[in-house]
Parts: C-alpha cells; structure tokens; sequence
C-alpha cells in the first residue's frame, strides 16, 4: 500500500469500502479467510439482478461527484439502512468540501439466495481509481493509493412480488480476493 502525502491516515479511513459504501451486517456464508464457503451456493446472478447492482454501482459513483444526500437516484437503487448510510456518507462528504471520482473495479463471485426476495451478492471490489479529491479545487487529497481489494457482500432485497433489486445493505467479509 502506498499513502500519498502526510495525512493519508484519515483519508484512508474514509475510502474503506465500508466507509465508502455504507456497512451494515447481513446473513452471510463464509469461510475462516472470509471468502465464500463452498455451503454458500453461488451461482451467476441472473440479469435483472447483475443490472440493479450495477445501477447502484452507476448511481452512487455519480452522486459522489457533486454529493447531496438527498439524490432522488439513490431512493431506485438502495433502501433501508444501506440508503440511510449512503446519504450519511453524501453528508459527510459535502460537510468536508470533498468529493470522490474516479471509477471502481468489480469481479463479481456470485449470489446465493437468503429468503424470499432476498439475495447476497459477493463483490471482490477495487477502489485504487476512485479518489478522494477537493470539491473546490478538484486536487485529489492526501490518501490512500493503493487500497486492498474488499470482497463485499451485498444483500439485495425485492420489494413486492416483480419489484424491483435493491441494495440493502453491506459487509466486508474479506481483503485481497
């Protein structure tokens, strides 16, 4: 890992992928490393369900560029706590004067279903292009460059029989997947 700059401390703190996403605990299958076990039963997400995350990958990345919490986009893609925590990040974020650009890598693992209307999603998610910078300078701030990558597991809800995926929460369950 490589920290740019004297206070890259704390701006590694807030580019965590929990901290950057939102962190919340679902159920979760998984092994002593953290990777999912085999008992997990992933299988390829089906296309309505890669497209939601993917739109909430697209609608957050977005709202990061100009961050104001109260985004109507958010509200299609995340609900619950997952929502609550990523218009506190938005807040937290504009109260600071920064912003984060940049994009985020994924190599999705698979889903497994918890209940009814209800999935985890493994993510193996690389954060090393997506930056904290200045809102009003646009300079990146001092930071973590080369970040771990995060394996995330992300719960996805359906609200009402055909309703739409939504994230629901998170949880960091593993480093360099």
């Amino acid at each position: 890992m490589r920290l740019r700059g004297a206070g890259g401390a704390a701006a590694c703190a807030a580019l965590a992928l929990a901290a950057a996403t939102g962190c919340t605990s679902p159920e979760s299958s998984a092994s002593a490393d953290g990777r999912p076990s085999a008992e997990a039963g992933l299988r390829n997400p089906d296309p309505e369900v890669r497209q939601a995350y993917d739109a909430y990958w697209a609608a957050w990345l977005t709202a990061n560029r100009t961050p104001d919490p109260a985004d109507p986009a958010l509200e299609r893609v995340a609900t619950g706590t997952q929502l609550a925590e990523l218009r506190e990040n938005l807040a937290h974020s504009r109260t600071a004067g920064q912003v984060l650009l940049g994009e985020v890598g994924h190599r999705v693992e698979g889903v497994s279903d918890v209940g009814p209307g209800q999935l985890v999603l493994h993510d193996c998610i690389d954060l090393d292009r997506w930056l904290i910078h200045d809102a009003r300078t646009g300079r990146p701030v001092d930071q973590l460059e080369d970040k771990p990558t995060q394996l995330g597991a992300f719960t996805l809800k359906r609200e009402g029989e055909g309703g739409p995926w939504r994230v629901a929460s998170l949880r960091v369950i593993g480093e360099n997947c």
